[in-house]
């Protein structure tokens, strides 16, 4: 057939149009797949560690404070009756005076009051109690005073038949066991001590038995009764001994005597101990003496239970407790003690 030019124009159009047509529903029907988006997997978030607990620090705690009981303040009027102006004397009133509110000083060696006179003074000045120091003023308090006494600084206290039931006393030496202590740190091969006495002292002589038995030491004492005797005794004596305690004994001891002991000593290496540190510049090989703060506040404790009203329950004598040790650095020398008296100069105090 055959077709005109417009006829075969618009057909053509015609499939055209149809074709796009096909075209274009494909294209709305048959949609093109997704392009692939690329994605990076997270990596695993890890399990948390378990925590372990660990003992806990102690806290830091700091030390208890160290209780110090507060000194007696003695409120009542004491009168302190000093035998003489003797340093040791004077020096424990002057520490005493710090636990007594009120109190007067007698002293008799000024000779401006007698003894009895004093004593009359002290009984209308309404003291509460007597301290007496020094074996004079002990002795007067024995037969003049009306109130309690507290006599110190006396070391034949037995010898004088000084205390009753209102008369107590504080000790006059350091404590014996710290004084062994002290020794045993010079020298620890210590193990013959010997000492000798006037009589009157049997609580002394037990006492000191006791602290050396206790440390696996010998004593050895003897009782003399004149300064002769004792040096005899003591030339017996020092043959069996490596140490000697001299005791203030006045009663038996006299300045020859004590330079002839010294002397002998030296020559058989034996040790001395003493209590009086001037000695150590004589021979001694070492001191230990007592420190007037201690006697003092031993009064004050005394005296507090007797204006309480306690007396009766105090013992005939209270100790000190405190000790101070001095050395002869020639004399630990010679003896092969130089290296432990490096500490001398301690000052020691009994613990509870």
């Amino acid at each position: 057939m055959d077709m005109s030019g417009p006829v075969r124009k618009m057909i053509f159009r015609s499939s055209l149009l149809l074709l796009l047509a096909i075209v274009s529903g494909c294209s709305t029907f048959v949609p093109l797949p997704p392009e692939p988006v690329s994605t990076t997997a997270p990596d695993p978030v890890p399990e948390p560690e378990p925590i372990v607990e660990s003992d806990p620090e102690p806290p830091v705690v700091a030390p208890e404070p160290v209780v110090v009981p507060e000194p007696p303040s003695i409120k009542p009027l004491v009168a302190v009756v000093l035998s003489n102006r003797t340093p040791a004397f004077v020096d424990v009133s002057a520490a005493l005076d710090g636990y007594l509110d009120h109190c007067e000083v007698y002293d008799l060696s000024d000779h401006s009051l007698s003894p009895r006179d004093a004593f009359l003074a002290i009984s209308e000045s309404g003291a509460s109690a007597v301290v007496a120091i020094g074996l004079p003023a002990a002795q007067a308090a024995k037969k003049y005073s009306s109130v309690p006494v507290v006599v110190g600084q006396v070391f034949n206290i037995a010898d004088s038949e000084l205390l009753s039931d209102s008369i107590k006393a504080v000790g006059v030496l350091p404590p014996i066991d710290l004084q062994m202590d002290a020794w045993q740190e010079l020298d620890p091969t210590l193990r013959n001590v010997g000492a000798i006495l006037g009589p009157g002292h049997e609580d002394l002589i037990a006492e000191t038995d006791r602290a050396m038995a206790d440390r696996g030491i010998k004593f050895h004492y003897a009782i003399a009764q004149s300064d002769r005797e004792t040096l005899y005794l003591f030339n017996r004596l020092v043959r069996d001994i490596d140490g000697f305690i001299l005791f203030p004994d006045n009663r038996i001891l006299s300045r020859g005597v004590l330079s002839e002991m010294m002397q002998y000593a030296s020559r058989h290496r034996v040790q001395v101990a003493v209590f009086n540190e001037p000695l150590l510049d004589h021979g001694a090989t070492f001191s230990s003496v007592t420190k007037p703060a201690d006697i003092a506040s031993t009064i004050a404790r005394v005296l507090e239970e007797i204006i309480a009203g306690n007396i009766g329950e105090l013992p005939t004598v209270t100790q000190l407790s405190n000790i101070e040790v001095s050395t002869n650095p020639a004399m630990l020398r010679k003896l092969g003690l130089a290296s432990a008296g490096q500490n001398s100069g301690n000052t020691m105090a009994v613990t509870e």
